[in-house]
């Protein structure tokens, strides 16, 4: 009984083998760093460099475009989370540093201040579209296109009565 156990169990493993995905399976991770997230694939347990993803995704165009747009917003986050933390540094600045004889707050504390706030808002909005743009574009390599034609729910029609008791106005029950 063991044995015949262990030859299907073998037989199945080899039959995955044999039938398994020829192109590499790639996955994306996310990871919060100091200014913004960094947004990594893998092909298993291996980080590809965004060099070798842009190879591999050269084969579906369509996901090589979806990869460039991510990398693109990238490069903006990246930039929008300096310039976060300048305004920040810059307001925190204008808290700390001792104020003049008046007793009000510096002209500028207000629009850093908000600065800071609409950069942060931008920011937080574009790293989420490079993360969904970048698994958009891996589950493109994937899996590929898999959206068909839409499918309407004229076509999928059911041409008999679903409940036959109706709801009389009169107020005696039918069955017809």
């Amino acid at each position: 009984m063991r044995k015949l156990f262990l030859g299907v169990f073998l037989g199945i493993l080899f039959q995955s083998n044999v039938f398994a995905q020829d192109s590499p399976f790639l996955r994306v991770e996310t990871k919060r760093n100091i200014l913004t997230q960094k947004v990594e694939v893998f092909e298993g347990s291996k980080p590809l460099r965004k060099q070798d993803v842009m190879l591999l995704l050269s084969e579906d165009p369509e996901a090589l475009a979806l990869y460039e747009k991510s990398l693109r917003r990238q490069k903006i986050n990246v930039a929008l989370s300096v310039l976060n933390v300048g305004l920040f540094a810059g307001s925190t600045f204008l808290v700390i540093s001792p104020q003049s004889q008046s007793s009000t707050f510096s002209n500028l504390f207000w629009p850093i201040t908000l600065g800071t706030l609409g950069v942060g808002i931008v920011s937080g909005i574009l790293s989420g579209d490079v993360r969904y743009l970048t698994r958009e574009a891996v589950d493109l390599y994937n899996f590929g296109n898999q959206n068909g034609p839409p499918v309407y729910f004229q076509e999928n029609r059911i041409d008999q009565q679903i409940f036959s008791f109706k709801i009389p106005i009169s107020g005696k029950p039918s069955l017809f």
